[in-house]
């Protein structure tokens, strides 16, 4: 408790008033007072910073009172001590009075007004210092002084100094306190860094969990990258790769399943597609033909598919080529590698017949024939018959000059030639006059070339027969699918509309017959579309004939 003796009152106010720092962070420092008043504390926006734990932010306010300075305590947390006696209200300051705030202890002088009288004490020992080393002991008060009878004393009633013991025991509590200070902020360190160490293992298991999961989908994402590109082999590993390391991976499972049905067809596929590279034109439709459905590859299928049909179609004219240059075995080749793969390809079968027809020809011995030695153009007409057209011209024109039939022919296989460049250009007229020539030359017998440009003009004729046919042209139908017939005798559509007009021409006779006596005015165009519609060798072409004749008159 607080010692109840009578405080002097304050020392006058003096600009040499000041505190000075003896124990503490700040131990030797002078402070001087010359302001109202000054906030003394932790913090360091108060007028005195103490950086000490053991003061509070905001500790005790030493301010002027009246005629001195006076201290008070701003509800700190160690409290205050002036001269080891606690303070609970504003205390009046003396001159060498110790103010303890914590661990700092600050004297406070006053030099100008360092003495008070009053009365001089009884005698007595004085107090004796405080044991060496002691942060908290108070530093001896200065002994009353006898001026002319009269004692000066810092205080008028001096508090009594703390004994050894108890600053013994103050010092002592103070380590305590500090030393629990220190354990406790050594448990606290030592938690913070389990918890930081905690928080480190969860952050790395969090971080290697993230990239497990994007090198998992990443691999995925390849995979399916794979499968777009068709290449289910490849897709198939990445698969395989993801479920050794995620078997519950969704969407893993079926993939699989998938590259189980396509990865046949796959190598299917690849290997048409190198035949078709080499081509083996045969050997890749086959290949396809096999690959079966597939539910991922359908396009890539297609596609191989269509390429493999205008590669017969190239081949076939390379086949036709090789025909006309007389390479018989190379044409059947290549034509029955194409009917291979296109079984029903109508221009591979054509030249593949022609081809082993005239290899029959070419291989069979021809029969020695006695007789007459032949005219000298008729090797040259053997080599136009067999499409050796440069090996006729040669000889036409080694034996124009002895024969002018030689000459003649030379004119004629020339203008059959310089047709003949123009084959595909060529019209309806144009194709008649070449096979007119060929006519002329081979003596009725159609050379190769001939047969090529008549393909070719039945092709035309067809289609004006049809397109005749559709307007009910009866007439120019029948005219052009025979030309067609002329030009290919073998030529199924022409053939067919002839048999569709005869079958036609006779139901249109038995209408007009069926008339003839009771609407004759009716039954004579029917009459005339018969005799359009049919040959001259046809029964109901002389049928009606002879009606349209009668009705005529």
């Amino acid at each position: 408790m607080r010692r109840t003796s009578a405080r002097p009152a304050p020392a006058p106010v003096s600009a040499a008033a000041r505190l000075i720092c003896i124990a503490g962070p700040k131990d030797g420092e002078e402070f001087a007072l010359s302001e109202e008043e000054y906030v003394i504390g932790r913090a360091t926006d108060n007028a005195i910073c103490i950086p000490d734990t053991s003061v509070s932010r905001k500790h005790v306010m030493v301010r002027k009172s009246g005629a001195g300075w006076a201290v008070s305590d701003l509800g700190s947390g160690n409290g205050t001590l002036i001269n080891g006696d606690a303070i609970n209200e504003e205390t009046p300051l003396a001159n060498g009075d110790v103010i303890t705030l914590g661990d700092t202890e600050l004297r406070f002088e006053d030099v100008a007004n360092s003495t008070m009288m009053v009365g001089a004490p009884a005698p007595g020992p004085r107090p004796r210092p405080a044991a060496s080393g002691s942060r908290g002991a108070v530093p001896p008060r200065p002994g009353p002084r006898v001026e002319g009878g009269r004692v000066r004393s810092a205080r008028a009633t001096a508090a009594t100094a703390p004994t050894p013991e108890e600053l013994k025991k103050k010092k002592l509590i103070k380590l305590g306190v500090a030393g629990a200070v220190v354990v406790l902020f050594a448990g606290l360190g030592v938690v913070r860094m389990n918890v930081q160490k905690q928080q480190a293992v969860a952050a790395e298991e969090a971080r290697q969990g993230k990239n497990h999961r994007e090198r998992l989908g990443s691999l995925f994402q390849d995979a399916k990258n794979l499968v777009r590109e068709g290449k289910w082999v490849e897709a198939k590993a990445k698969l395989e790769e993801l479920q050794s390391e995620a078997p519950e991976y969704p969407g893993v499972a079926d993939y699989l399943g998938h590259a189980a049905r396509e990865i046949p067809v796959q190598e299917k596929l690849t290997a048409a597609k190198e035949a078709l590279a080499k081509k083996e034109l045969g050997k890749a439709g086959t290949l396809l033909a096999s690959a079966g459905e597939s539910q991922f590859l359908y396009e890539q299928v297609n596609s191989t598919k269509r390429a493999l049909s205008e590669a017969a179609d190239t081949r076939t004219r390379e086949a036709r080529k090789l025909l006309d240059e007389n390479q018989l075995d190379m044409a059947k080749a290549i034509t029955e590698d194409i009917l291979v793969a296109f079984p029903e390809h109508r221009d591979a079968k054509l030249i593949n017949e022609q081809a082993a027809q005239a290899i029959i020809v070419r291989d069979t011995p021809r029969p020695v024939v006695q007789g007459p030695a032949p005219k000298p153009w008729e090797p040259a007409v053997d080599r136009f018959r067999d499409g050796d057209m440069s090996g006729a011209v040669a000889i036409l024109n080694a034996c124009m000059a002895r024969t002018p039939q030689c000459k003649k022919v030379l004119g004629q296989v020339t203008e059959f030639g310089n047709l003949y460049k123009r084959l595909e250009d060529l019209d309806a007229r144009g194709l008649s006059k070449l096979m007119s020539l060929d006519k002329d030359i081979t003596g009725g017998r159609p050379s190769k070339m001939a047969r090529n440009a008549g393909t070719r003009a039945a092709t035309i004729f067809y289609k004006g027969a049809t397109a005749a046919k559709a307007a009910g042209q009866w007439s120019r139908a029948m005219d052009y699918s025979r030309k067609a017939l002329q030009a290919d005798p073998g030529h199924a559509g022409a053939t067919n509309i002839i048999s569709e007009l005869k079958a036609k021409a006779k139901d249109v006779y038995l209408q007009a017959y069926s008339l003839k006596d009771g609407s004759p005015e009716e039954a004579l165009p029917k009459f005339k579309d018969v005799v359009a519609m049919t040959p001259p060798d046809d029964e109901y072409h002389e049928k009606a004939k002879t009606w349209v004749e009668k009705l005529s008159r």
